[in-house]
Order: C-alpha cells, then structure tokens, then sequence
C-alpha cells in the first residue's frame, strides 16, 4: 500500500492493505517482519472481521480504515497493530482498536502509538473526535488512554466508554 506512513520518536506506523491484512491472516509474510506475540488469537479475529468489512468499501478510504502496523524502529519489527474499528458512527466520532506484544508492554509504546494515530485523525475536519470501548479489567489500556487525555463518558459493570473531543481554534 502506498498509504501514508506517520512517525513518532520511537515508531512509524504503517497503514495495512487488503492484501497484507489478508496474508497476515494466512500466516503468510508480509514485507515488515511482525513479531509473533504481536499476533494473537484476537488480533486475527479483528482481522477477519475487517477484512469482510474492507471488502465493500472503497479502496480510496482503506488508510482510514484499515488496521496499521506498529514498528519499532530499533529493529523494523511488527510489534502491534492500531485503528479504527469502522468509519465515523452517526455523531461523527471513530472508534479505536490496538494490541501490542507482551513483550514490549510497559514502555509506553502503545501510548506513543496512540498519540501518533491522533495527530494523524486530527487532519480530518469531519471527525469530532476517537472513542473506545474498555474492560475494566484491562489495566494497560485504561492507563493508555488516560496518558492520552481521553476521558470516561459512561460505565457498565464491565466496561468503560472513553471519548476524546477534538477542538479545532474557533470551536471554543
């Protein structure tokens, strides 16, 4: 894919194709070596999933779409993956996705991650803002998105509802 690549300190990211989600999938090798802790049981179902999705989307929003790859850029490795999980929902937010290998957790890499994916929404005026989905019990990415600002807009039993509004100069 000849999709944007965006870069932080320690990562570049790397929006996925069809064809590289798809191989990925199949076990098969993509041009980026991915770590094999990076792809877990519910990482290739996620990729399922959004390969039936990318099917009957246009490839032109694909980048939007699709999952990118986190790679570290001391030694070019696939260490995770981030997106969004569909398109903009009704009130004009995107929800995310990411997972990491354990092997690179408590780094602040999905942090930096996430911070890096944000800037790059930022640029689309349409988007309000990011949303995600949390269970409680999933530490990590609670303490990933309190790093980045978001904040709890509602609670289950189970699970927290972050949102991050963006604001652009004159909304305020």
């Amino acid at each position: 894919m000849d999709g944007k690549v965006v870069e932080s300190e320690r990562l570049r990211l790397k929006p996925l194709s069809f064809s590289e989600l798809l191989s990925i999938s199949k076990n098969e090798n993509i041009e980026t070596i991915i770590e094999s802790e990076a792809i877990s049981s519910s990482v290739k179902s996620a990729i399922s999933k959004k390969l039936v999705k990318m099917k009957s989307i246009n490839v032109d929003i694909h980048e939007c779409y699709t999952y990118w790859i986190i790679i570290n850029k001391n030694n070019q490795t696939g260490i995770g993956f981030i997106g969004f999980k569909g398109l903009l929902n009704e009130s004009g937010y995107l929800e995310v996705g990411y997972s990491i290998s354990p092997n690179y957790k408590k780094q602040k890499l999905m942090t930096e991650a996430l911070e890096t994916l944000l800037k790059w929404a930022y640029g689309f005026r349409e988007c309000k803002g990011i949303i995600a989905i949390v269970l409680k019990t999933n530490i990590g990415s609670n303490k990933v998105l309190n790093n980045c600002n978001f904040k709890v807009h509602s609670s289950t039993e189970q699970e927290n509802n972050y949102i991050l509004e963006f604001r652009w100069r004159g909304d305020i």
